[in-house]
């Protein structure tokens, strides 16, 4: 079962953004269909939770459940339009605040002002110069 679960990350691996397994697990899967969009007719859902993400000083800190869900298009897949779920933990410092780990120095999901991933976002922007 471990080797197949590794054939499966790693499977994951190609199909996401490049790091994206380093700090959020594959929660869920699901395949819809889109009868609205004349490019593609199904959709690929892929549901992101972010891992314990937590630097050693924040250790003292608490999971207090995840963020609203945001969804981020990415590359298509074969004729599956590609749509990242993604869920962020929320923390519960011992003063009763609530944070979230900021990440933006070790990682980027989302391109800047946009709900495209990172690399999708630049592929867009240098094919439509």
């Amino acid at each position: 079962m471990k080797q197949q679960n590794d054939a499966l990350i790693t499977l994951a691996s190609f199909l996401l953004p490049p790091g994206v397994l380093d700090y959020f697990d594959v929660a869920d899967v699901k395949e819809t269909l889109d009868n609205e969009d004349k490019v593609f007719k199904k959709q690929l859902h892929v549901y992101l939770k972010e891992r314990d993400n937590r630097t050693p000083d924040m250790s003292d800190a608490t999971s207090n459940g995840y963020t609203a869900e945001m969804q981020l298009l990415d590359f298509p897949v074969r004729t599956h339009r590609m749509i990242l779920h993604v869920q962020r933990r929320r923390w519960l410092k011992p003063d009763g605040t609530t944070f979230i780990v900021d990440l933006t120095d070790r990682y980027e999901l989302a391109h800047f002002g946009t709900r495209y991933s990172k690399d999708f976002a630049l592929f867009l922007k240098r094919t439509l110069r």
